[in-house]
């Protein structure tokens, strides 16, 4: 059985990918991820207190699979690598000049 991503992963990705948490009165607050000024992928946090809350739904919204989505918290997969998969997934297109 895979590990469960929890609200500790969720903080971690949210710092590396730098992202902007937008907070609410509800029961999640929402994190977006921006590159150049664009955004990329949002997804919610749940607001607890326990560290090891479920946040099952990271994989779909980050366009990561499971294993990607905890190597990104744990830092095999750098921010640079994220975006090179952004990239590939066409969520990031540079423009040309």
């Amino acid at each position: 059985m895979p590990q469960k991503i929890t609200k500790e992963h969720a903080d971690k990705i949210v710092k590396k990918l730098k992202a902007k948490v937008i907070k609410s009165r509800k029961a999640h607050d929402l994190a977006q991820v921006f590159y150049d000024d664009m955004l990329v992928v949002e997804f919610g946090l749940r607001r607890s207190s326990s560290k090891d809350t479920g946040h099952g739904h990271l994989p779909d919204d980050l366009q990561l699979t499971h294993r990607q989505t905890l190597d990104l918290a744990y830092c095999p997969l750098s921010y640079a690598e994220w975006v090179a998969i952004m990239k590939e997934k066409r969520l990031i297109i540079e423009e040309e000049v």
